[in-house]
């Protein structure tokens, strides 16, 4: 049984006694047979227009409502709603950050004490870039400067530090002087790097001048790289900026199984960087999310929700804001600011036809042809133990779970033989165990959303009967 399973057994579907009546009565959507409707605000037609009855947008890209009911429950915990769970974008409120502040802390002790390079890694979705603004935010209160860049396929050494260095004016350098006329003109230091291309020992000789301040260099999404010069590069920054304890340190993040599959084995920059990982958030954490939303926005989430958002999400930030904020304007939209499991029920239909959209036609087709009432705790497992930086598993990631590892013979039994030869699935037999990938990565999120929606499904119980 899995995880999923058994979570649903035991809160929601455990009897007939007076908990599980409650949880139904709460959950239950308004105007549903048998139970009471719930925190049902007055009806009022914002999101329709008068002319027409075309579909328009409830909230005006300056933050107000797009009717003439400011006032209105409903628009308010909206409005404030879409700053709170925001699954298409990073966290840069820091108010609005939830979980994490263990590994925060790690990161601003590891920068602060012991003034080493950092490098964050773990898969996708997980919150490095999130974790990233908080940093920067708060290392800018206190004085550091912080240069940010994002990395891409084709990016260059040379531009994108002579760009980061853009932003650091002259006037840092030891070698300057606060009367010199360059540096009143507010030129930077960018200024002192050679016109053309230059490697990490000229722009180390450069960044050791550095005096009377600290400075961050932030390279997120180092995974995109793909110039093994600019690697090699930053490591050689690295050691020469340790060597000669130059007020400089790089933050460097990307998805990543570990340390070394990021930013390549070598010894001579070991003792000069730490790792840090990003864990899948704990159902602490969630609820903290799930806090924030309600403390901000003034929503309340029922008992049970953000246990359930929890098991849902996997324990990625991104699954768990996704849920929190389609099952939030689902309440919303139907005049309501209590969220209950059922709209987090139904928001599982929403995120599957996004998961599903994301993907090829023919993929789709492929999953849509799986039996998942039948191989449903089996498919469900596969899709979590897939959740993995470079989406490759193996029968030992499996293991590492007692909760998955119950399902290892049968679920590379339905690999092997069902999912592989179908197309879903790739396997590379050329190690000391076969590994196995979703040929699309979207796969695994979709083919979870629908186990999840099945689950759902067949433990629904039936409609109290009327006497």
């Amino acid at each position: 049984m899995t995880f999923l399973d058994n979570f649903f057994k035991r809160k929601f579907f455990a009897g007939k006694g007076e908990d599980a009546a409650s949880v139904d009565a709460a959950s239950a959507r308004p105007g549903r047979e048998g139970v009471s409707s719930v925190s049902v605000l007055p009806s009022e037609s914002a999101s329709h227009d008068d002319k027409g009855g075309l579909p328009r947008f409830k909230v005006t890209a300056i933050g107000r409502s797009a009717s003439n009911f400011d006032r209105d429950k409903i628009l308010s915990a909206r409005m404030r709603l879409r700053n709170v769970f925001t699954p298409a974008q990073p966290v840069t409120d820091r108010r609005m950050f939830a979980g994490r502040l263990k590994v925060l802390s790690t990161l601003i002790e590891t920068i602060e004490e012991r003034l080493a390079h950092v490098v964050i890694f773990g898969e996708r979705g997980i919150g490095k870039t999130s974790l990233l603004h908080i940093l920067a935010d708060l290392a800018q209160e206190s004085r550091y400067l912080v240069l940010r860049g994002t990395c891409g396929a084709g990016s260059r050494f040379d531009e994108m530090f002579r760009q980061l260095l853009q932003s650091v004016p002259l006037l840092y350098l030891n070698s300057v002087s606060p009367t010199d006329l360059e540096a009143e003109g507010g030129a930077s230091i960018a200024s002192r790097l050679p016109s053309g291309s230059f490697d990490a020992r000229e722009l180390s000789d450069l960044l050791s001048q550095i005096t009377g301040t600290r400075i961050l260099i932030i390279l997120d999404e180092y995974d995109r790289l793909e110039n093994e010069q600019f690697r090699q590069y930053t490591a050689e920054l690295i050691k020469n900026l340790s060597d000669r304890a130059a007020p400089v340190q790089l933050i460097i993040a990307g998805v990543s199984s570990n340390l070394h599959e990021l930013i390549g084995y070598i010894p001579s920059i070991r003792r000069n960087v730490v790792g840090i990982p990003m864990p899948r958030l704990t159902a602490p954490e969630v609820q903290s999310l799930v806090s924030i939303g309600e403390q901000y926005a003034g929503v309340q989430f029922d008992t049970h929700v953000p246990d359930l958002v929890y098991a849902l999400s996997n324990g990625t930030p991104y699954l768990a804001r996704l849920i929190c904020h389609h099952a939030s304007n689902i309440a919303l939209d139907d005049e309501r600011t209590l969220i209950t499991k059922a709209d987090v029920e139904d928001c599982l239909e929403r995120m599957a036809e996004e998961a599903e959209g994301r993907l090829e036609v023919a993929t789709s087709k492929r999953v849509r042809k799986l039996d998942v009432v039948k191989n449903r705790e089996v498919l469900g497992t596969i899709a979590r133990v897939a959740s993995t930086p470079n989406g490759w598993f193996s029968a030992n990631d499996f293991a590492k779970n007692p909760a998955h590892a119950d399902h290892l013979d049968a679920a590379i039994k339905l690999i092997e033989s069902n999912l592989v030869k179908i197309g879903l699935i790739e396997m590379d037999a050329t190690g000391d165990e076969p590994q196995y990938r979703f040929v699309d990565e979207g796969v695994p999120n979709f083919l979870w959303m629908i186990v999840a929606r099945s689950q759902f499904q067949n433990d629904r119980p039936e409609p109290t009967k009327k006497t």
